[in-house]
């Protein structure tokens, strides 16, 4: 329900009431998606919807739905200096599966373990749904495999793994309502380092983290838990 939304705006967001002083656009000037989704100026997340009118109050469990991952766009890392005929940066099954996995471990100990929320696994009249979705990686290098790297090149170093972008609905678990979309962008690392598998996913586990920490930070300012 929450992916046909996905499909319709091609952007999302709630991640939005988490900056200094988040603004939600009012007025006949608001910028007004889906109806009932106005813009948040001011919002830490590069774009920000929600339904001011929506009562985020009586939730107190989340279902986490399986983060998309059908349709990212990977920007090529930048070929200067590299061999020719090198192999573009793909994703594989496994890699997807893999995503996949890390985004929902992290969410169900931030949001469970650590944070305000039981995750759940059926919708329920007091369950919020998240639904995310990659919409595009940007590796920093060439993917650390035997075909995509230099025979006998034994190390790469990089500037941190590269960035990803990410889409976030928030709805209702029984009528399937959007309540907030959320559209942002995280880099890794800033600092030089190893580029690896091990190194790359270490990033990524921090980027999932940060995200997670933030989503259930904003849902315990607008459900009045914190």
């Amino acid at each position: 329900m929450l992916n046909k939304f996905f499909t319709a705006t091609a952007t999302v967001a709630l991640l939005a009431a988490c900056s200094s002083t988040p603004e939600v656009q009012t007025g006949d000037d608001a910028e007004v998606i889906g109806d009932n989704l106005h813009r948040v100026d001011n919002s830490r997340a590069q774009m920000a919807w929600i339904d001011p009118d929506a009562d985020f109050s009586k939730y107190t469990r989340v279902l986490v739905r399986p983060l998309g991952v059908d349709n990212i766009e990977v920007i090529q890392p930048d070929s200067r200096g590299s061999v020719t005929n090198r192999r573009d940066w793909e994703l594989t099954d496994k890699d997807r599966q893999q995503l996949q996995q890390m985004y929902y471990d992290t969410m169900v100990k931030q949001l469970q373990e650590k944070g305000h929320f039981p995750v759940v696994s059926e919708p329920g009249d007091d369950v919020i749904e998240i639904a995310a979705m990659i919409t595009a990686l940007a590796p920093s290098a060439a993917k650390d495999d035997n075909r995509s790297r230099p025979v006998g090149r034994s190390y790469v170093v990089t500037e941190g793994a590269g960035a990803v972008a990410v889409a976030v609905a928030f709805g209702d678990s029984e009528t399937g309502e959007i309540l907030a979309l959320v559209k942002d962008t995280r880099s890794s690392s800033s600092n030089w380092g190893m580029n690896n598998s091990v190194s790359n996913r270490a990033d990524v586990q921090r980027m999932f983290t940060s995200w997670a920490m933030q989503i259930d930070s904003s849902l315990a300012k607008v459900t009045g838990k914190e």
